[in-house]
């Protein structure tokens, strides 16, 4: 067997689960039975959110180490179904380790189309306007909200911006536009409602389930990392409706913010 193969399909797998939203467990798991067809008698592999590390050796084989830096982190289910999928096949036998990595070399993301991607944001938002008791210019608002802040999404896409810098300029959207539309409909609209259910959209829930999930595994250190990414990601929505309110908020209502 070519361990050295093996070790950079186990690799790019784990790199591909943890880059799309996997739990830290579950991409241990997939690299654990990756590995494990070599039958070696040492198999160990550390998982962290920033970087992955693999170690492979046996009695008559030189150990194989692979150390692999994380740098984006995303959610993307159709990449970490894929990646399971190949798993699953090549640890049954079905594909040579060869054809296995070939096929996670191609694993690409599901495409969606443009349209769909801009108002699923908007139906996000509108849907929790609705949960949340809003009336209709309530969600009349949200709306006009959601447009606005799908634009921005689209546009900080195509520019390439992402981390915190998009957390804040998006959420900083929702408050300057629910400003401007509280300022139009006045006490038809209730701002906290709106503003609430604008900015779901952008609520890191995901990563908030992830970190707990890995906590209860037993993986203190991932799990800890995601809370703090969670708690950074939710301040900076904070601050880019706070800003958006003290900046704007009074001179826009005359002070009845």
């Amino acid at each position: 067997m070519d361990y050295k193969l093996l070790m950079d399909t186990a690799m790019l797998a784990g790199k591909m689960m943890l880059e799309s939203g996997a739990e830290t467990y579950r991409v241990e798991d997939t690299m654990h039975h990756i590995l494990k067809t070599s039958n070696l008698e040492v198999v160990e592999i550390l998982v962290v959110l920033t970087g992955i590390t693999a170690c492979i050796s046996g009695e008559n084989v030189a150990p194989v180490t692979l150390i692999q830096g994380i740098e984006k982190r995303g959610t993307n289910l159709s990449v970490i179904e894929q990646v399971n999928q190949i798993s699953r096949r090549y640890c049954g036998g079905e594909i040579e380790l060869q054809e296995a990595y070939d096929q996670l070399k191609r694993v690409e993301s599901v495409p969606y189309p443009s349209a769909l991607a801009f108002f699923i944001p908007l139906a996000v938002a509108v849907g929790f306007t609705i949960s949340l008791g809003g009336s209709l210019y309530d969600v009349l608002a949200t709306v006009i909200v959601g447009l606005a802040l799908s634009g921005v999404m689209a546009g900080a896409e195509t520019a390439g911006i992402d981390g915190l810098i998009l957390d804040i300029g998006t959420s900083f959207c929702v408050g300057l536009m629910a400003v401007i539309v509280k300022s139009i409909l006045g006490g038809a609209i209730n701002l906290d409602t709106v503003v609430i259910g604008s900015i779901m959209p952008l609520v890191p829930g995901v990563a908030i389930t992830n970190a707990v999930r890995d906590t209860l595994q037993g993986d203190y250190i991932s799990g800890c990392a995601r809370i703090l990414e969670a708690f950074l990601k939710a301040a900076a929505i904070a601050l880019g409706v706070g800003v958006a309110f003290a900046v704007f908020g009074n001179g826009i209502m005359g002070g009845n913010l």
